[in-house]
């Protein structure tokens, strides 16, 4: 019986993952009307390579007007889940990881949710996502860019955290423009004015989104 649960738990923990997967190889594309703004964050980890993701969606246009029609997601270039390193970062050291700059059209946007899976130590496969509801929000204006942090992701550091965080780790999540943005300049050198922000995660009290390191 315990054996049946253990496959059940597995193969659920893998559907699961797969689901999360598939969406997150649905980003929109570049948006390309004259009207639009620019998204720039970066994306990581600490120490290890491990996946995660942050979908976004434009939640209002810019006149106010409820929306839910353009989406995307901030991940990291692993290549695979906890042991694959960051392929060819833009910046590395404690964090190690890219700088994204992406093209969306006006309004107000929102993350309200992460998602990551791994595996347990007796062979099942997991998939995670917030037990806390939060809201990170952010404008895109036309002609002009948005800066909304560093998302990075970090292994448990210290063992008496375990019990608080168990073996999945935390986000770190940070405000890291005096780094980013000469990068995103470097990649795109027409890119407009940049308004910063960058949410403080800690209002939420989740203890797997951090705006300060652990380590």
């Amino acid at each position: 019986m315990i054996l049946l649960r253990l496959v059940r738990v597995a193969l659920i923990g893998i559907l699961i993952a797969a689901a999360l997967r598939a969406e997150a190889k649905k980003p929109a594309p570049d948006y390309t009307e004259g009207d639009g703004g620019y998204l720039v964050y970066s994306v990581g980890t600490i120490r290890i390579g491990m996946e995660f993701s942050f979908p976004y969606r434009r939640t209002a246009l810019s006149n106010g007007t409820i929306i839910d029609d353009w989406k995307g997601l901030i991940e990291p270039s692993t290549g695979g889940t906890w042991t694959k390193k960051i392929k060819t970062p833009d910046f590395t050291g404690f964090e190690t990881g890219h700088v994204i700059i992406r093209r969306l059209p006006p309004g107000h946007y929102a993350i309200t949710n992460f998602g990551f899976a791994g595996s347990s130590p007796l062979g099942g496969s997991y998939a995670w996502s917030s037990a806390k509801p939060f809201s990170m929000e952010f404008d895109i204006r036309p002609g002009r860019a948005t800066y909304i942090g560093s998302f990075m992701r970090s292994p448990t550091p210290k063992p008496e955290l375990r019990a608080q965080l168990g073996y999945a780790g935390y986000f770190l999540i940070a405000d890291r423009s005096e780094r980013d943005l000469p990068l995103a300049r470097a990649k795109l050198p027409l890119l407009p004015s940049v308004d910063i922000q960058v949410t403080d995660v800690e209002q939420f009290g989740s203890a797997a989104l951090r705006n300060h390191s652990l380590e």
